[in-house]
């Protein structure tokens, strides 16, 4: 379906806002019951029109996770504004909500919740939180399209969500994202933004001409990335559905091995549905995990750690207001398996039995 999809955007000669790039917006908007879903170039993207939804600007905090990659942090610091950094729960990787309302004040005007491997932060208890002290509530949902907090999908509780289909995530468009607008207030600032900053889409034929609005920029999706990504999402099920196999055999072997020497992240309960993003261990210490890593490597599998936490980093030292205790025994143990909808069953296999075999040695 890809290649077909992506002869047929050469054919057609419409390489941007065109054929794919609506039909990915209406199937994903349909798909996970968003009011307003706009396509982008990257999860990257979708945070940066977020922070300008939000009017973000210098004086303001918003408070995130360290564990996380770079474009979260950003996305703020674009605007001029502040990232807090608080720890994350040791059980799945996700913001400490206790520790999070202790460091909410007057300069606080957003939280950024990212939903780690696919796995849900506890959103009941974060509404209640936005609510109380008036502040936007922001989902980074680049792992977690797909995955569910009760009968809702990740993404559309916030004020705004952002999406990744990077290449490495679950459904992919090369590089592409998309942004649900879920505070219905944003959606015509959304569009002045996403047309660079004019009225283009809004004009209808009572203009002849558009014009300048407001700040804005090249963020739209491509055509090209829009098909690639509209070719799996017409397949979604079986993509899923796959990465839900596999991801349930890893865990049914390895939940079986009691050990003080690892623990595995959370896996599905009866309010939180997984996205089947990221499989994880967390061994007692770095060197574990490097022994881990250098074993499966001997054996020709490749397992790699995850983010260098931001406070940790040259950069984003100058940020760290707080201990984060978590987020540095997540850094020196996490380490993630093999998991994508292309393993045969032999190699899913050999994954498992290798892996035990160097459990049960620690």
């Amino acid at each position: 379906n890809e290649k077909i999809f992506i002869n047929k955007v050469i054919k057609n000669k419409k390489f941007t806002d065109g054929e794919f790039q609506k039909k990915c917006k209406v199937l994903i908007q349909d798909l996970i019951k968003s009011n307003c879903i706009e396509m982008t170039q990257s999860c990257s993207s979708g945070l940066e029109i977020a922070m300008l939804l939000i009017n973000l600007k210098q004086g303001d905090e918003v408070i995130m996770p360290s564990y996380t990659f770079t474009s979260t942090a950003n996305a703020v610091l674009l605007r001029g504004a502040t990232p807090v950094f608080i720890d994350v729960s040791l059980e799945d990787v996700n913001l400490d909500f206790k520790l999070v309302e202790k460091k909410i004040n007057k300069k606080t005007k957003a939280i950024i919740l990212v939903h780690y491997a696919g796995i849900s932060c506890d959103m009941l208890s974060y509404l209640k939180l936005k609510k109380k002290y008036n502040l936007y509530l922001i989902e980074d949902a680049a792992h977690s399209f797909l995955g569910k907090f009760k009968d809702r999908y990740l993404g559309t509780f916030g004020d705004l969500g952002a999406f990744s289909f990077h290449e490495t995530k679950n459904f992919i468009g090369g590089q592409c994202g998309a942004l649900s607008i879920n505070n219905i207030k944003f959606k015509k600032k959304a569009t002045i933004i996403l047309d660079k900053g004019t009225d283009r889409s809004l004009m209808g034929n009572k203009k002849k001409y558009y014009s300048w609005q407001g700040i804005g920029s090249e963020y739209r999706s491509t055509e090209f990335s829009s098909a690639l990504l509209y070719g799996q999402l017409r397949n979604y099920k079986k993509i899923y559905d796959t990465r839900k196999i596999i991801w349930n055999e890893y865990f049914k072997n390895f939940s079986k091995i009691k050990s003080k020497k690892f623990s595995l992240l959370k896996s599905d309960n009866k309010l939180k549905k997984n996205a089947y993003h990221i499989f994880a261990f967390i061994f007692k210490n770095l060197k574990i995990r490097n022994k881990f890593i250098s074993y499966m490597r001997k054996n020709n599998i490749e397992c790699y750690f995850h983010y260098y936490p931001l406070h940790m980093s040259k950069f984003g030292k100058k940020y760290k207001k707080y201990n984060l205790t978590n987020t540095e025994k997540i850094y020196n143990g996490l380490v993630r398996l093999p998991l994508y909808p292309s393993l045969s069953k032999l190699e899913i296999k050999n994954i498992i039995n290798t892996t035990q075999k160097f459990l049960k040695r620690i």
